[in-house]
């Protein structure tokens, strides 16, 4: 388990980078609860939409193990097995499901998502989106 402050940091030096001021960024999974995103905020870190996506639809999840960084967790092909599924087959077949996304662990999550999500809400309110995530990203 990784403390709050090191992933706010973590964040926050990714986030400096060119492409992502560039183009944007999106984050999945942090922050989850009231301490994380007090911890973005303090290192400066403070989104113009927060968009609560049920995770649910992270069973679909695929990851490409080699464009993965080594010892980097933020680099890494991601890919849906709905909405983003990648033409290659040399890439289709190398995909491999997250290894947090059994069954168990995604109602672990969604569980902990239920108990954190007011603490979150009342941080973001002025900046939270409804989006309908069932559809493919370029629509999201």
């Amino acid at each position: 388990k990784i403390p709050n402050a090191l992933w706010a940091n973590l964040i926050q030096q990714r986030l400096s980078n060119v492409d992502c001021i560039k183009q944007g960024w999106i984050l999945e999974g942090f922050p989850e609860n009231q301490e994380q995103a007090w911890m973005l905020q303090s290192t400066g870190i403070f989104p113009r939409h927060v968009d609560i996506v049920l995770l649910e639809r992270s069973g679909g999840k695929r990851l490409d193990p080699l464009t993965q960084v080594p010892n980097h967790v933020f680099l890494v092909d991601v890919f849906h097995t709905t909405f983003n599924w990648p033409s290659d087959p040399l890439v289709q077949q190398r995909l491999v499901k997250p290894e947090d996304l059994s069954e168990q662990e995604v109602s672990k999550k969604l569980l902990e998502y239920h108990r954190n999500f007011p603490e979150i809400f009342h941080i973001y309110q002025k900046v939270l989106k409804s989006i309908n995530a069932d559809q493919p990203s370029v629509d999201v």
